[in-house]
């Protein structure tokens, strides 16, 4: 009787154990570790955003809704100036890799010796640790070649950070039959520069746009790569990490970071859309 009553049970636990596997299937896994990793990645946004409008400051409970953080942000020149630069600087970064990320997306379609190493050399500044890039900026454009720290000086150094994004996300964006297209063209007897220009360009232009508004968006809020580059003219980054440093973190930088995260979100969301709309071009 013992041991059938056994065989019974392990039965059951089986049975139960197969229940559990079926339940726990690998949808309800990836579900749970998606919801998990999102909270882990914006409920520090959110929180930064709600207590950006709490009357109490920075800190919990949250005792009421105002605008008084914003005044105060909108009134320290300091900051403001910060932002300025830059959008200055990512403005200027943004024109540069557009057209770089552009001419090397486009060449990267054909077959040349050096293609592959072609690739490699520009992925490897996402690759290269940020404050390791800026040490030898600063060695080569600093202490070799004599050049005065000051915001411009940054200027290759977030170039090498955005144009491997740009020519990632170029690659990825491009429509399926542009080669095909670009070819008939010059069976028809279109030139080089008739087929680019009537052709190639306005398939490719919504993601060239969206490539654009990515670089933008990281050289904007780039910060380690010219942060021994820059001097006193210190970017929005640096400001922010310059006043926590020496401080407590007050409560107009949580409106900035507020205001920087709902700015980069509406960004990137438009370059995405720009991204998967030139990829559905035919």
């Amino acid at each position: 009787m013992a041991t059938k009553h056994t065989s019974v049970d392990k039965q059951m636990d089986r049975s139960a154990l197969t229940r559990l596997v079926q339940w726990v299937d690998m949808k309800r896994l990836l579900a749970a570790y998606f919801i998990l990793i999102s909270l882990y990645i914006y409920a520090p946004m959110l929180a930064l955003i709600a207590f950006s409008f709490n009357s109490g400051g920075i800190s919990p409970p949250y005792q009421g809704f105002t605008l008084a953080w914003y005044s105060e942000l909108a009134a320290n020149q300091g900051i403001i100036n910060s932002v300025l630069r830059s959008i200055q600087l990512a403005l200027v970064v943004t024109v540069i890799t557009t057209v770089l990320g552009t001419a090397a997306a486009l060449a990267y379609r054909f077959d040349f010796r050096g293609r592959k190493l072609f690739l490699y050399l520009i992925v490897l500044g996402i690759i290269t640790p940020g404050i390791a890039f800026s040490v030898g900026s600063t060695l080569l454009l600093n202490e070799v070649l004599g050049l005065s720290r000051s915001m411009w000086v940054a200027l290759p150094a977030h170039v090498v950070w955005t144009l491997p994004f740009a020519v990632i996300v170029l690659l990825a964006g491009f429509p399926p039959n542009l080669a095909q297209n670009e070819e008939a063209a010059r069976v028809m007897g279109a030139d080089r520069v008739t087929t680019f220009r009537e052709i190639v360009l306005p398939q490719i232009a919504p993601t060239v746009l969206g490539a654009a508004v990515f670089a933008f968006t990281l050289s904007y809020n780039e910060a380690e790569r010219g942060l021994l580059l820059v001097g006193r003219d210190r970017t929005m980054p640096m400001e922010v990490f310059s006043i926590a440093s020496a401080e407590r973190a007050t409560p107009e930088l949580f409106a900035l970071g507020s205001v920087t995260t709902v700015f980069s979100t509406i960004l990137l969301l438009v370059a995405g859309g720009l991204v998967v709309y030139g990829a559905r071009q035919s």
